[in-house]
C-alpha cells in the first residue's frame, strides 16, 4: 500500500511539474547489506569479528513566500559481533542483516498533500558448535528512525516512526556435543498521508 502511494507521489509530480500546482516534490532512501562470518575448527584458538554502520541524512525545503515547507530524515545504526573459541571441532557464528529506508513527499499551494515512508529491517543469525570443547557468542542489531513535515498555509502533516531489534545467541560445551542456534527477526514498517481539497487555484 505504501509503495502505491509514494507511487502515486512521484506519478503526481511528474503530471504537475510543469504548472504551478507541485511546489515541492523530494525523495530520499537508504539501503544496508551487512555480512558477519566468524568461525575457526582443529587445534586450540580463537577468533573475533564485527560491523559498525550509521547512516543518517536529511533535506528540507522552503518557500516562505508561499508559506510552504517539506522536511524529512532518517537516522540509524547497525551492529554486528561475533566470537568462537575452543579446542578441536567446529565452532563459529554467521550474522546476515538487511535494512532499507525510503521516504517521500509532495506538496504545493494548490491540489493534494503527499507524504509516505517505509523502513523494513530483516537480521538472521546462527551459533553452531560441533565436536571438541568450546563455544561461540554472536549479538548483533539495529535501531533507526524516520520522520517527515510538511506546512502549507492550510495545514501541518507529520508522520515518524521508530524501530530497535537486537539479537543475541551463544553456544558451548564438551567434547562430542552438538548446539545450534538459529535468530530471525523480520520487520516491516510502512505509513503514509494523503490530504486534497483546499483553496482554489
Amino acid at each position: 500500500m505504501l509503495r502505491k502511494i509514494l507511487l502515486s507521489a512521484v506519478v503526481i509530480l511528474l503530471l504537475l511539474s510543469s504548472g504551478a500546482f507541485a511546489d515541492i516534490g523530494q525523495v530520499q532512501g537508504f539501503s544496508i547489506g551487512a555480512l558477519n562470518l566468524v568461525g575457526r575448527s582443529g587445534g586450540t584458538g580463537s577468533a573475533k569479528g564485527g560491523n559498525i554502520l550509521m547512516v543518517g541524512h536529511s533535506q528540507e525545503v522552503q518557500k516562505p513566500f508561499f508559506g510552504i515547507s517539506a522536511r524529512q530524515g532518517e537516522k540509524g545504526i547497525l551492529v554486528q559481533f561475533g566470537s568462537a573459541r575452543g579446542t578441536g571441532g567446529v565452532s563459529g557464528v554467521a550474522q546476515c542483516a538487511t535494512v532499507q529506508g525510503l521516504q517521500g513527499q509532495l506538496t504545493g499551494r494548490f491540489g493534494p498533500t503527499v507524504q509516505g515512508q517505509r523502513l523494513n529491517v530483516g537480521l538472521g543469525q546462527v551459533a553452531i558448535k560441533a565436536g571438541g570443547v568450546g563455544g561461540a557468542v554472536g549479538a548483533q542489531g539495529f535501531v533507526g528512525r524516520q520522520s517527515q513535515t510538511i506546512t502549507t498555509p492550510r495545514m501541518t502533516s507529520t508522520e515518524s516512526q521508530f524501530v530497535g531489534a537486537a539479537q543475541y545467541s551463544a553456544v558451548s560445551g564438551g567434547i562430542g556435543s552438538k548446539i545450534l542456534v538459529v535468530n530471525t527477526v523480520d520487520v516491516k514498517m510502512g505509513q503514509g498521508q494523503i490530504v486534497t481539497g483546499g483553496l482554489t487555484p
